[in-house]
């Protein structure tokens, strides 16, 4: 363990948090993470999370054609971002990125499979094709769960009397569901082929 790794905290919970929790139609992910992030910051100024895609073919799709869209778009707003890969790390590597990052401060938006969509059964076959972003916004090392925005998800399933986002993962989710871009082609646009991308959000 790294001195880096004994200083966190085993439960962080972010002090900044978006000023509601919206519902996606079948796309629109990211605009939705984004539209979550920058209305934490007090950054919101659109009506719907579509209106941050750059182009008409983004906001009818939800489709974005390029690694750097997401980190551009927050950008433009006032945060400056980066998006990285956490592939050639371990598991517990991984999983010390994003709970560093949440102990720093800031919430961390991360591109899973999602094999729950709607629900909450998990669909394996799912989870190998929908590509999926959400935002962390907390953790707990005793529950071993992070604490999410998860805008695909029904508001049937929300867990509202959890500290901060609106459901949780496992550590074990999050490291099952985080790897996908390097076989789906049809993520190569955004992932260039690496698995486990996620957006540091580096400042204001």
């Amino acid at each position: 363990m790294t001195s880096t790794e004994k200083r966190l905290p085993g439960r962080c919970i972010l002090r900044i948090r978006p000023k509601e929790y919206l519902m996606q139609g079948p796309s629109h992910c990211g605009a939705y993470s984004v539209k979550g992030v920058l209305s934490a910051y007090g950054l919101d100024r659109k009506t719907q999370a579509k209106e941050y895609h750059t182009r008409l073919f983004g906001r009818i799709t939800g489709t974005t054609l390029s690694r750097q869209y997401w980190p551009k778009v927050l950008k433009a707003h006032g945060i400056k971002a980066e998006i990285k890969s956490a592939e050639k790390l371990s598991d517990e590597e991984r999983l010390q990125v994003i709970k560093q990052l949440i102990a720093k401060g800031t919430p961390v938006m991360i591109l899973i499979g999602n094999g729950y969509y709607r629900g909450t059964k998990y669909k394996p076959w799912l989870g190998k094709i929908v590509s999926h972003w959400i935002t962390v916004y907390g953790y707990n090392d005793d529950a071993r769960r992070f604490y999410i925005y998860d805008s695909a998800l029904h508001k049937k399933h929300w867990k509202i009397n959890q500290p901060i986002g609106n459901t949780s993962r496992s550590y074990s989710e999050m490291l099952r569901d985080w790897n996908i871009g390097k076989w789906q082609f049809w993520t190569w646009p955004v992932t260039e082929g690496h698995t486990h991308s996620y957006i540091e959000i580096a400042s204001i």
